[in-house]
């Protein structure tokens, strides 16, 4: 019975999707693991002052293609952040930042939440006098069973979901088969394009196995012998605290895994990583965020001038 649990989790974790309203699932049916006359609107904020959860979340039945635990590029931020905390739970630590986009003129235009991230796991207030090398925001964290980041640029109130990363480091004992986890994610991808083994030992890893899948813009997969491939590969790196990304017009949807094997037991998988980004929408929205900054900037100074009045208003 223990054997079969890692596997059962991975399978939840890795393959369900928490997208949609309540009307999208029928009376008794489970979402993610829990009956859907179960799921309550919490009362009470999170540790970290965020707002009350209530799931499942609202999400646009209209938003379709490949996930990472139901997220999916195109949602809004709203979306986004409310499908990850439904899927990590009210206790899990959300942290947001106004920044993302390097080299980005904002044109004086105070930006929202472009880049956020949930984080499950074991931790406890930090004791800042004894241990504030050690702290993380307000907590020390004894272990960290999942982080999900989101990429989430755009002009205020429009943040759109462009990028995911998604990072599982199991305890002993949880630890899912790499045959298991490998067959998980071509049955939910299809083939990959690459597929890379790795098993050289690094500190407590036996090695990885790294896994991508390469699209075109029409949502075709790219062989070696397309030109797009090599442009369009390595939109983003599945891999522990890389959060890094880049975008290519005329390249599409591009997903990362890599699995890191454990190295008490190469069978074992001690760490998961997922990402995935839609370079072609990415480039467009950042393309339009620009160009919208900009007119919000201009329209600013030039209503500040107006107000600032004419000739007939100074004094000398």
């Amino acid at each position: 019975m223990t054997k079969t649990l890692p596997l059962l989790a991975l399978s939840v974790l890795l393959l369900s999707a928490c997208g949609g309203s309540d009307t999208d699932l029928a009376d008794g049916q489970e979402e993610m693991g829990v009956p859907v006359d179960e799921l309550e609107e919490a009362a009470a904020a999170a540790p970290d002052g965020t707002a009350p959860l209530r799931c499942p979340p609202k999400v646009r039945k209209s938003l379709v293609g490949p996930d990472i635990t139901g997220l999916r590029p195109g949602m809004t931020r709203e979306e986004a952040l409310s499908t990850v905390r439904c899927n990590l739970g009210e206790d899990a630590i959300v942290t947001e930042e106004k920044r993302w986009l390097d080299r980005l003129d904002t044109y004086g235009v105070e930006l929202g939440t472009q880049f956020f991230t949930v984080e499950k796991g074991s931790y406890r207030p930090c004791n800042f006098a004894r241990e504030w090398q050690e702290c993380r925001g307000k907590f020390k964290w004894e272990h960290t069973d999942e982080i999900v980041s989101v990429a989430t640029p755009g002009v205020p109130g429009k943040e759109t979901a462009v990028a995911i990363w998604r990072t599982q480091k199991f305890r002993d004992g949880q630890m899912p088969s790499v045959d298991a986890t490998l067959d998980a994610l071509t049955g939910k991808y299809g083939q990959p394009q690459v597929r890379e083994s790795d098993d050289s030992p690094r500190g407590y890893s036996a090695g990885t196995r790294d896994l991508q899948w390469i699209y075109d813009r029409a949502g075709n997969p790219l062989s070696e012998a397309n030109p797009l491939f090599n442009q369009c590969r390595n939109g983003v790196y599945a891999a522990s605290d890389n959060t890094s990304a880049r975008w290519t017009q005329g390249c599409g949807l591009n997903i990362s895994a890599r699995v890191v094997l454990s190295g008490k037991n190469p069978g074992l998988v001690m760490e998961f990583h997922t990402a995935m980004i839609q370079q072609s929408d990415t480039y467009a929205l950042v393309e339009g965020m620009g160009a919208e900054l900009q007119r919000i900037g201009q329209a600013r100074r030039d209503a500040e001038v107006k107000e600032a009045g004419n000739a007939n208003d100074v004094s000398l």
